[in-house]
This record gives structure tokens, sequence and C-alpha cells, in this order.
């Protein structure tokens, strides 16, 4: 990610629909999945540390991020963040209850998602879950993926494939922002006709009702979710978990 973007995100993510949005459904999903409060729980890849601050309200928390930007913004919202890989998380077999990763395993600097996901694994305890999100649709990458670093943009399924070849049991798996998907469809065919000098971010404020109107549609949609899975959307994800009772080592 370019280093601007994380200043970026810092200032947007309290008040960007996007922010406020997809933090509403991951924390729905923690609140459905998890169970309960008190956890160990890891983001994976926190960025600049809003998610892993409101993450708090189900147990502790820990941060981790491949970017020393990302950790220095982290630790200003008084996150306990720490500087490392997911392919190579610093911590011991079965220490978390719970880990999040939240448009990371799409970056550029994730040279392998499988072993990201056994990382993932292998930090988790017998009986967590994973929660974990991505980009929708390859075949939309933009002007904000060549600023964010994107690798690769998910489907639900490739997602779904991982997780069985990691040996992870799949408890849900579904789109969202299915609202915001025709805007970046037409967004993506304009640059594709009359490409900008420069690239650019699509994070940028916008307009006091508008925000709230997608912020209100982001909640509908997480609503929804508690029931169906969404056919398509803006981004995905999977809530997965590990095979095994608590309070043993057994995968």
């Amino acid at each position: 990610m370019q280093i601007s973007e994380y200043q970026n995100i810092y200032e947007n993510e309290a008040s960007h629909f996007f922010y406020v949005g997809n933090h509403f459904v991951i924390l729905n999903l923690v609140r459905k999945y998890a169970n309960s409060v008190n956890h160990n729980i890891l983001d994976a890849g926190c960025g600049t540390g809003l998610l892993a601050k409101k993450l708090q309200l189900f147990g502790s928390v820990t941060g981790v991020d491949i970017s020393p930007e990302a950790i220095k913004y982290a630790k200003k919202r008084g996150v306990n963040a720490r500087l490392a890989s997911i392919a190579k998380l610093p911590f011991k077999k079965a220490t978390f209850d719970l880990v999040v990763s939240v448009d990371v395993l799409y970056h550029q600097k994730v040279k392998n998602d499988r072993t990201a996901l056994l990382e993932f694994k292998r930090v988790l305890k017998p009986g967590g879950v994973l929660i974990l999100k991505v980009p929708a649709y390859n075949w939309l990458r933009g002007s904000h993926d060549i600023v964010v670093h994107t690798k690769h943009r998910y489907t639900t399924e490739e997602l779904e494939r991982l997780a069985v070849m990691v040996g992870l049991k799949v408890i849900k798996a579904s789109y969202f922002a299915s609202f915001l998907l025709p805007l970046a469809i037409l967004k993506r065919l304009y640059e594709s006709i009359a490409p900008i000098g420069n690239t650019e971010s699509d994070v940028r404020p916008a307009p006091p009702f508008l925000n709230s109107f997608m912020i209100t549609l982001y909640k509908l949609e997480s609503f929804l979710l508690a029931f169906v899975n969404l056919p398509f959307g803006l981004s995905t994800f999977v809530v997965l978990r590990k095979t095994g009772k608590r309070g043993t080592n057994r995968v």
C-alpha cells in the first residue's frame, strides 16, 4: 500500500461509509459466531487499528501488520500492535479464540494465501473461529487496486476452496456490499475508457447524506446476512472454524 494511503485511512476510517459499514458487518459476524466475550483475539493485518479497537468489546486484542506505518497509526489509537507478517505469526500454537483478517489476504505482500491460512489455523485454539474478508472479483481491478497494491481479488468459491484445502470448516460464506457493485463496475468501465493520469484511492470523503445512506445500506445487508447468503457484492467473506474440542490441542 502506498504510504500516503495509511494517513488517508486513518483520517477517514471512523466516518467513511466503507469502513463504518465493513466494521458493522464484521462485528455482527463476531457476535453471531464467536458466541461469547473475554476472547483472546488476533486482528491479522490490523492496518491503522480502528477495527482492532472495536474488537476490544469482545476481549483482549492483539494486532499485527507488516507495515511500520500501519503499526504507528494503530498504536496511536491505543492498540496493542506488533510488526509481523501473517505468513509467519510470532505466536505459539493455539493462542487465539478468534482471528479476524480484513482486506489482507489479497495484498501483494502475501506471497502465498494458503501459507497465511495455515498460520491462522496454527494460532487458533481448537474450536476457534476465523473471519476472513477480502475484495471480490479479480475482473473488478481498477486504480484503487494499484494504490493499495492488490495482488488478487477473490470469489467466495475461491475462499471456500482455500479453507477446505487447509482443513478449516466453513460455517458461512457470502458476498456483501452488493449495492456498491454496480457503482464499482461503472467506475472501472470509466477508468478503462478514459484512464486518469494518476492512480487514486476510492476512499474519499462523501457528502454527509450519501455517507449516512450508504451506512444504512450496509446495516440492512448485515441484517440480511443473518438469514441468507448474498450471491454477489463488492466484498466476500468466510467464517471458518478450527475443528477439535476447546481445551485440547487436537486439530
